[in-house]
């Protein structure tokens, strides 16, 4: 049997600041799934999430840092390094994310600079600016001088679909399903 989904509405983008744009949308019923990030802007807003998928954390580091030879780099061999991170509007939540990793390997972080877009991130990083902890996914990226290094201890980092609970709409419901199960297969 073949099923039709209509009426399901939803927006890819990476257009810097639309993250807190999508949660607006979901809030106010105009948008019916939203591909998110870290899980925890979603739950303060009260929006049911599904997380889709998890990656290992990495180190970015400009390619002429003394630990980019390194096979695996210590968390806390960062803490003298400054940081690039990602900015609330692009990528909510991970400037308390970088802290918290941080803080549990004993220290604390110093951003140098909030950045909105991953590419610009590692242009930072080629430029010698800083270092990033990053998914593991962003080796695929152009990063010419920057080289990407496990970290230890290892911390992972997630995506997540976001969607009003309320929301009736079974081609959501089937939708939903759909990407557990994608991402269950992929992970």
């Amino acid at each position: 049997m073949v099923q039709v989904l209509l009426s399901l509405t939803f927006w890819i983008c990476d257009t810097p600041g639309r993250t807190h744009g999508q949660f607006r949308a979901l809030e106010d019923g105009k948008l019916d799934l939203g591909f998110v990030g870290l899980h925890e802007p979603i739950a303060g807003r009260g929006l049911e999430f599904r997380t889709i998928a998890s990656y290992k954390t990495v180190a970015a580091l400009p390619k002429d840092n003394p630990l980019a030879g390194k096979t695996t780099v210590a968390l806390k061999a960062l803490a003298p390094m400054f940081f690039i991170g990602m900015s609330e509007a692009s990528y909510p939540y991970y400037r308390e994310w970088l802290s918290k990793t941080c803080h549990r390997a004993g220290f604390t972080p110093k951003v140098l600079q909030d950045v909105d877009l991953e590419r610009t991130m590692i242009h930072a990083i080629s430029a010698g600016l800083g270092v990033a902890l990053v998914p593991e996914q962003l080796k695929k990226l152009p990063h010419k001088n920057v080289v990407f290094r496990p970290v230890m201890p290892a911390v992972a980092t997630e995506a997540c679909v976001a969607w009003k609970g309320e929301n009736p709409s079974a081609p959501l419901k089937a939708y939903v399903e759909i990407v557990e199960r994608v991402g269950r297969s992929i992970r």
